[in-house]
């Protein structure tokens, strides 16, 4: 399509530019980095195939189950297809010739929320083969086994509707927005990473899930803890969907206009996109501890508020990344009053500090591997609490160092 489009296959058009080459770049992003969804859909299936094996009667409950990760192509899909007519690659060519750079940043911008949130369905796929096979022992469990198998879905979510804001407040689909200027391209470039990488979530919750549907296979009366366990790692997924909002509306794609937004305002946009969506990687050690959680309180429902605890701690990293992205976007005036004299150096600064604070929050997953630990621990000598919590806190030591340097960061270059 983008070839017959772009006049490459076909009719030649003349008069493509930058622009019509980032749109193009934009609709392949967003099919192209979706495709990471048969990562979840293929480890579905293969459980699929493990369970008729056993049972034949299986087979249609497991198309149903290995059908869900596409969801997330589809999503790339469509966003891709929203692009392409809404700039005139498909359709009209006359928009083509009128496209400017802006907002062929928006498409980035747009592609990257959905294309990089499909990743949420490598999560899906660990809670759907879970799934199947807690179906494959009772089939009374596929109404339940389908709702964890949708919850981290919601990411996906997340991405697809900030990527639909995108492309309606650019001006891609409906009213044209000839207002549109490179710096409000740069901050649909921030909104789309922060919604995007924060899907990450979804790999932590898909872990947690996982042992939430095992656990309520075995007794039904543990569903309500299991989904308070399994929900725990979408929060740094909601960090991410706020920020994007909130950029959204600072930046004036959404609301009023800003007209006085400078391209250092939109570099120090990207930098706050990902300080909270890299933070959300911390989910994945959050998943970790929390399916700890979920076994240990089947063992003995006394340590639930303890397995909560432990399981809370790797969140930390994730809230210091929307701290630092609150704290960016407050220096840049995309939360209140725009200032004014906002250099290259303090967007490039911006740049920096949200990747010394989202790339230090990987250090929630040896948080997780410790909290998870400690937990099973707890259940065999609840004496043992205290020193698990010392033990579970040492590996935050290396967030907290990101953290430090961001704000040195912004101290430094004032953009505090």
């Amino acid at each position: 399509m983008l070839l017959v489009g772009a006049g490459i296959i076909g009719v030649v058009k003349s008069g493509l530019g930058v622009a019509a080459g980032l749109v193009a770049v934009g609709a392949g992003l967003a099919v192209g980095l979706a495709a990471v969804s048969a990562v979840g859909q293929g480890v579905s299936a293969a459980s699929g195939i493990t369970a008729v094996a056993e049972k034949k009667e299986m087979f249609g409950k497991s198309i149903i189950f290995s059908i869900i990760p596409e969801t997330q192509a589809l999503m790339g899909f469509l966003i891709a297809i929203l692009i392409m007519i809404g700039t005139g690659l498909m359709g009209a060519s006359d928009k083509l010739a009128g496209l400017g750079i802006p907002t062929g940043l928006v498409a980035v911008g747009a592609a990257l929320a959905i294309g990089i949130a499909a990743v949420s369905a490598v999560g899906q796929g660990y809670v759907v083969s879970a799934g199947i096979a807690s179906v494959l022992r009772d089939v009374k469990m596929f109404g339940k086994a389908l709702l964890f198998s949708v919850l981290p879905q919601t990411q996906a979510l997340y991405g697809f509707l900030i990527s639909v804001l995108l492309l309606v407040g650019g001006g891609i689909i409906g009213a044209s927005r000839p207002d549109l200027s490179l710096p409000l391209g740069l901050v649909s470039i921030g909104a789309g990473l922060a919604v995007g990488f924060a899907a990450i979530s979804a790999m932590g919750q898909g872990i947690a899930a996982a042992s939430a549907v095992a656990s309520v296979t075995e007794d039904n009366k543990r569903f309500g803890k299991s989904i308070l366990f399994s929900v725990l790692p979408e929060t740094q997924a909601l960090y991410g969907f706020l920020v994007a909002i909130l950029l959204l509306v600072g930046g004036g794609i959404i609301g009023a206009t800003k007209a006085s937004l400078s391209v250092p305002a939109g570099l120090i946009a990207v930098g706050a996109g990902l300080a909270v969506g890299l933070g959300a990687v911390s989910a994945i050690g959050q998943g970790i501890a929390a399916s700890s959680g979920v076994g240990a309180t089947a063992e003995n429902d006394k340590v639930f508020g303890k397995s909560i605890l432990f399981s809370v701690l790797p969140e930390t990293q994730a809230l210091y990344g929307i701290i630092i992205a609150i704290l960016l976007m407050t220096g840049a005036g995309l939360l209140g009053a725009l200032k004014s004299g906002i250099t290259i150096m303090q967007g490039l600064g911006g740049i920096g500090a949200g990747i010394a604070i989202g790339f230090s929050a990987v250090s929630a997953v040896g948080q997780g591997v410790v909290s998870a630990m400690s937990i099973g621990a707890s259940v065999r000598n609840p004496k043992s609490t205290g020193k698990g919590l010392v033990l579970s806190v040492m590996p935050e030591t290396y967030a907290i160092f990101g953290l430090l340097i961001s704000i040195l960061i912004m101290i430094g270059l004032h953009i505090l």
